[in-house]
């Protein structure tokens, strides 16, 4: 028996997006929001492609940023002007933690 979303690629990207940490509504804006002036052929192309961006955008900014806004990270700007992150003392302590644990 086949899974239901491998029918329905509109509907696992919404879920997939969902998993991601967008809300449904977002997702399916995220999925309207793709466009292609050459072909629809060409639009199937690129949606996995914004797809996966916008999952992984968002997954970035649940991981990375949410330890920076948990006050856990230090941000600094490097020489090519890419953001540098370091865990400051709060966050080495939670690290410790974390690692007691396990």
């Amino acid at each position: 028996m086949s899974n239901e979303n491998e029918k329905d690629p509109i509907k696992a990207s919404v879920e997939y997006l969902v998993m991601c940490g967008w809300s449904e509504d977002q997702a399916k804006n995220l999925i309207k929001a793709i466009k292609s002036e050459k072909s629809g052929e060409h639009l199937w192309e690129i949606a996995p492609k914004w797809i996966d961006h916008c999952g992984e955008s968002m997954k970035y900014v649940h991981a990375m940023l949410g330890t920076v806004a948990m006050g856990l990270v230090t941000v600094t700007e490097g020489e090519d002007g890419e953001w540098m992150f370091k865990l400051n003392d709060e966050g080495m302590g939670v690290g410790a933690q974390l690692k007691e644990q396990s």
